[in-house]
């Protein structure tokens, strides 16, 4: 796909990946909307460096049918899908309540499913489109001290993996699952050791590698579709 003038919206953009993504394919000449949630500060930076368009929703607590009919309103037609909005709250298996457990999938699984629904049905009508769903190593073996936030995202690659064959030919549906790129913030030093030396690369990847994945899928090949790309220097080989 020729990503020039192409209307790309990217979820959780106002900080960490999503500014990232926002940022390099503001320079590929792409027409953006940058959603965000509670982080206004920095949505209104990213929109005066970018000139993207900002769409604020809570998805956490957003009734579907609102969410859809506001996106139809302010949003309109998308080319691209980048679905990179997520909670990571700490819940292990023992302490997980209902709230935890609806909230991290509703984030993590449910909007991703909607949303791509929502705009799958223009892409496809449309005759092309690309969506791109953010997972996580944490799919194939899961954080146990973040078990919902796992649970849901091995249900975004199962999700990949169905959109990918309602949606052919007209649109290609793929993940991306990171280890590290870039660190929780506040993580003790210490801890940032451990987990590097887990990692055969012995480091974390960088935001440029991180980005170039993105472009792959959404300009460099149009005959992948339904994969999950593991970005993380091998860690998941000695996890």
């Amino acid at each position: 796909m020729d990503l020039n003038h192409k209307h790309v919206l990217v979820t959780g953009a106002a900080r960490r990946l999503g500014r990232e993504i926002v940022l390099y394919l503001s320079q590929k000449g792409c027409r953006l909307t940058a959603h965000y949630c509670a982080s206004a500060a920095e949505a209104h930076r990213l929109q005066k460096e970018t000139g993207c368009a900002l769409f604020q929703a809570d998805f956490s607590s957003t009734p579907i049918s609102v969410l859809l009919d506001r996106l139809q309103q302010e949003v309109g037609d998308v080319d691209v899908l980048i679905n990179n909005a997520a909670s990571f709250q700490k819940s292990t298996w023992k302490d997980t309540g209902e709230e935890a457990w609806d909230h991290e999938l509703t984030v993590n699984l449910k909007i991703p499913f909607f949303l791509s629904q929502h705009f799958g049905k223009q892409m496809k009508t449309r005759g092309y489109g690309k969506i791109i769903h953010l997972a996580d190593i944490a799919a194939y073996r899961a954080y146990t001290a973040y078990l919902p936030y796992s649970i849901a995202k091995s249900g975004v690659i199962a999700l990949t993996q169905a959109l990918a064959r309602v949606l052919a030919p007209e649109v290609q549906v793929n993940a991306i699952a990171p280890g590290t790129v870039l660190f929780v913030e506040g993580l003790p030093e210490d801890t940032r050791k451990k987990i590097l030396e887990k990692i055969p690369a012995k480091r974390t990847a960088r935001i440029g590698e991180f980005l170039e994945t993105v472009d792959f899928l959404l300009s460099g090949v149009d005959y992948i579709t339904g994969q999950t790309l593991i970005l993380d220097g091998g860690r998941i080989l000695t996890w």
